[in-house]
């Protein structure tokens, strides 16, 4: 079959003439953001993400009796409102069920695991699955070692 017939004669200017097609329409959504902070997850205030944080715990099991002070501690976590993020820090008498890719994933920032892996920090900016997996992986990992 020829190239003809397919459809295929088009050249590499024809392409490039057609991808530098002036489109004023795009202009509506804005100009493109230089900044990476502004195209990741929209940040929350830490006091919406602390509350966040108090419900996926209640939710996967742990009692938590009280966040008046903008803290909280439950099985080796300590959650504490920092000025523009949630700081969390995890200890634990076994080594984390973390590696520090899974301290840096979306919405999270400034992950750090100590060098024997028993105790991490990382600071909650964006309330998504990343943190709650990250906390979740943390108390099922610490359930599993007391009742182990």
């Amino acid at each position: 079959m020829s190239d003809e017939r397919r459809g295929l004669g088009r050249g590499l200017d024809d392409l490039m003439a057609q991808n530098e097609m002036d489109l004023p329409f795009l202009s509506a959504y804005g100009p493109a953001s230089e900044m990476e902070e502004d195209i990741s997850q929209a940040k929350a205030p830490p006091e919406e993400i602390f509350d966040a944080v108090v419900r996926h715990l209640r939710s996967i099991g742990c009692e938590i009796e009280s966040t008046e002070d903008e803290r909280l501690s439950v099985q080796g976590l300590t959650v504490a409102i920092g000025e523009d993020a949630i700081q969390l820090t995890f200890e634990s008498e076994h080594r984390l069920p973390f590696v520090p890719s899974d301290l840096a994933s979306p919405g999270l920032r400034e992950g750090k695991i100590d060098v024997d892996g028993r105790g991490a920090q990382v600071m909650i900016q964006a309330w998504g699955i990343e943190a709650r997996r990250c906390l979740s992986r943390f108390i099922e990992h610490v359930t599993i070692n007391d009742d182990g």
